[in-house]
C-alpha cells in the first residue's frame, strides 16, 4: 500500500513536472512575444519620432516659404504703386501733349501715304533701274527705331500687342481693338513716344 501511494505520488510528480514544463514553455513564449512586441513598439516609436521630425521640418519650410511669399508680395505691391504713380504722371503729361500727338499723327499718316507710294513705285521699277527704293523691311526698321516698339505679329487681328522699350522700364502693350476707338488707340500709342529730340 505504501508502495502504491509512492507510485501514485511519483506519477503525480511526473505529471506536475510535465505540466510545469508545458507551463514554463508557454511562459517563455509569452515573454518572447512580449519582447518582440516591445521591440516593435520601440521601432514604431522611433519611426513616429522621425515622422514628427520630418513634419516639423516641412512645417518650418512651409512657414519660411509663406514668409518669403509675403515679402515678395510686399515688394510687388510697392512696385505696382510705383508703376501706378508713373502712369498717373504720364496721364497728367498726356493732356499737355495732345497737340503734339495730333501733329505726329498727321506726320504718321503722311509717312504711311509715302510708304504706299514707295511700294507702288517699287513695283513699277524694272530690273535695269539703278534707283534704290526703301523696302518694307527698311521702313519697318525705321518705324521700330522711331517708336521703340516690338510688335507681336502672332496676335489675333483684333488685338494690338507688343512691348514698348522707350522708357526706363519696358511697357507691355495689349489693346483690344474691338473695345477701343481707333482715335484712342492712336492717341495711346503716340503717348508712348518721347518728346525730347
Amino acid at each position: 500500500m505504501f508502495a502504491e501511494q509512492m507510485k501514485e505520488m511519483l506519477e503525480v510528480g511526473h505529471e506536475v513536472t510535465k505540466m510545469l514544463n508545458v507551463e514554463n514553455n508557454t511562459i517563455k513564449r509569452t515573454f518572447d512575444m512580449q519582447a518582440m512586441t516591445l521591440d516593435k513598439l520601440l521601432e514604431t516609436e522611433a519611426s513616429a519620432a522621425d515622422i514628427v521630425k520630418d513634419l516639423l521640418s516641412l512645417e518650418e519650410d512651409a512657414a519660411q516659404k509663406l514668409l518669403d511669399t509675403v515679402d515678395e508680395k510686399g515688394r510687388c505691391m510697392a512696385q505696382i504703386r510705383k508703376i501706378e504713380e508713373e502712369l498717373k504722371r504720364a496721364g497728367e503729361q498726356n493732356t499737355n501733349l495732345q497737340t503734339e500727338i495730333k501733329f505726329l499723327t498727321k506726320e504718321l499718316e503722311e509717312l504711311k501715304e509715302m510708304e504706299t507710294e514707295m511700294q507702288l513705285m517699287q513695283q513699277e521699277v524694272n530690273e535695269d533701274t539703278t534707283e534704290v527704293i526703301p523696302s518694307a523691311r527698311y521702313l519697318a526698321q525705321l518705324y521700330h527705331k522711331v517708336t521703340k516698339i516690338d510688335w507681336d505679329y502672332s496676335a489675333e487681328p483684333t488685338l494690338i500687342k507688343g512691348i514698348h522699350y522707350g522708357g526706363d522700364i519696358a511697357k507691355p502693350i495689349n489693346i483690344d481693338g474691338t473695345k477701343h476707338s481707333k482715335s484712342f488707340i492712336c492717341d495711346y500709342l503716340w503717348s508712348l513716344l518721347p518728346t525730347d529730340w
